[in-house]
């Protein structure tokens, strides 16, 4: 195939696993809120959610075998160094496939990649979540140390939205954004008290691929 027609496909074989991977995500997300007992941290959260995504995967897409990993080391990109320190780094969960469509071999595996973190007032002095959001979730996308998704051209994140309400959290987290030299986040639509809300923005950055597309998901977990 000529090298336009190879470059057509993968752009639509990223784009239907990016749809798959955003469909899932919603609707893991509404049961992940429908679960008795909802744990308070970050790290129970994701394990519970890790289960609400398999659940949603088979429901919505039963014929597709890629599943989600969780705590997955960040892939080898053939243009680091050796070892490099991003390839230590742990995104929440990835979702990992075979471009077939690809002309470099060694940059045929892709991964949708997923960061999480809680939303709402502080739960310590020490640890601001809606700061952390952009600092430890969003930023991560962005500096190289990190480079989450480094050779692709989208990616999200979950927001636990455990309290405060939508203005004054969404003044806070693009405060935090803003304090990181990073772009405010976009609402998509209506808010949607009691469910997922959608934002998204895109980040520049100094490396392959740039920009990069945030999707932003931000259950409803308030009581």
């Amino acid at each position: 195939m000529k090298a336009g027609t190879l470059q057509l496909l993968a752009h639509n074989l990223w784009a239907t696993r990016e749809a798959k991977c955003l469909s899932i995500i919603e609707r893991a997300l509404s049961l992940l809120r429908g679960a008795d007992d909802l744990p308070e941290t970050e790290v129970e959260l994701n394990r519970l959610l890790y289960f609400c995504l398999l659940a949603a995967s088979r429901e919505l897409y039963p014929y597709d075998e890629i599943a989600p990993v969780t705590e997955c080391n960040n892939q080898p990109d053939h243009d680091d160094e050796a070892r490099a320190k991003r390839e230590q780094k742990r995104p929440d969960f990835q979702w990992i496939f075979l471009d077939r469509y690809e002309p470099d071999a060694q940059r045929s595996s892709k991964q949708f990649v997923v960061e999480c973190k809680r939303l709402g007032k502080p739960t310590r002095a020490d640890w601001v979540l809606n700061l952390n959001y952009s600092s430890h979730g969003v930023a991560r996308f962005r500096d190289p140390e990190w480079a989450y998704a480094k050779l692709m051209h989208s990616g999200a994140m979950i927001g636990y939205w455990q309290s405060m309400d939508e203005k004054d959290l969404l003044l806070e987290v693009n405060g935090g954004c803003q304090s990181n030299s990073l772009p405010d986040l976009i609402l998509v639509g209506a808010w949607n008290p009691g469910n997922t809300s959608r934002l998204e923005h895109s980040l520049e950055r100094s490396f392959e691929v740039s920009p990069i597309k945030l999707h932003h998901l931000w259950i409803d977990l308030r009581s």
